[in-house]
Formats: C-alpha cells, sequence, structure tokens
C-alpha cells in the first residue's frame, strides 16, 4: 500500500531557495538532525522516500549509531521526517509536515493558498517570578 504523496505524476524538487529557507527555520535542531534533514530533503523529489535506512545515512554522514539514531528520532518527534515505508524490512523516512508547514508549501511543491496558511505560530515565553 503506497501513500498519496508516493503517487505524485511529476517529481518536485525543493530548489536553492527553499533549501536555504529550511535550512534556517530548522536552525533550533542538533547538527545531527539537521544534517539528516538536509540529507533526505535533497536526496529524493518532495513526498519521495529515500531509499535508505536511518544508519546507512548516517555512515555516509559520518556520525555514529548513537548519534543518528538520537537524531532520527528527534526529527520524527517534531515531524521534521515521517516514516515512508519499509524497503527490503528496513525503514525509510521521507520529509514530514513540519517542512511543508515551515515553507508554505503543499505536499505537491506549489504554494498554499493564504487561507491555507495557519494565521499565526504560537510560542510560550517563559514568565518571570516577581521578586518580593
Amino acid at each position: 500500500m503506497s501513500s498519496p504523496a508516493e503517487q505524485l505524476d511529476a517529481e518536485y524538487w525543493l530548489n536553492r531557495e527553499q533549501l536555504h529557507e529550511l535550512l534556517c527555520k530548522s536552525g533550533d535542531l542538533p547538527a545531527a538532525a539537521s544534517k539528516i534533514l538536509m540529507y533526505v530533503a535533497t536526496g529524493a523529489p518532495l513526498g519521495h522516500r529515500v531509499d535508505e535506512s536511518a544508519s546507512a545515512i548516517g555512515g555516509k554522514l559520518r556520525m555514529s549509531t548513537s548519534a543518528t539514531s538520537r537524531a532520527v528520532n528527534a526529527l520524527l518527534a517534531d515531524a521534521w521526517l515521517e516514516p515512508a515505508g519499509r524497503l527490503v524490512g528496513v525503514q525509510t523516512y521521507r520529509v514530514g509536515p513540519a517542512v511543508y508547514e515551515a515553507l508554505a508549501i503543499g505536499r505537491d511543491g506549489a504554494p498554499l493558498e493564504k487561507e491555507d496558511r495557519p494565521l499565526a505560530t504560537v510560542r510560550h515565553l517563559p514568565v518571570p517570578t516577581p521578586i518580593d
């Protein structure tokens, strides 16, 4: 069973400006996670899986197995990556919803209409305790 993202007729690759924007917007990620995200974002057309395991990707990036595992888990937790099914028993990945949201594009690479975009992003700031 394949997902609708894998059934796209046209392949869409992120362009240089979008990759630059993705790098800037994912800047709070640890370095290892950022490397893996960029590898997956540049390794296959948008919506398609990278046909390599996390350990193979980590090996190509000269990362330890434990650093690779922590990075992939962090990316999955924040939806920068999503599982894309198994290939010969090995889990593969593709960019996740956070990438589409950060770039304000749909799964086909088309820019979202203004009414489809979130109105705002809410972040809670720490509240200082009053000094007596």
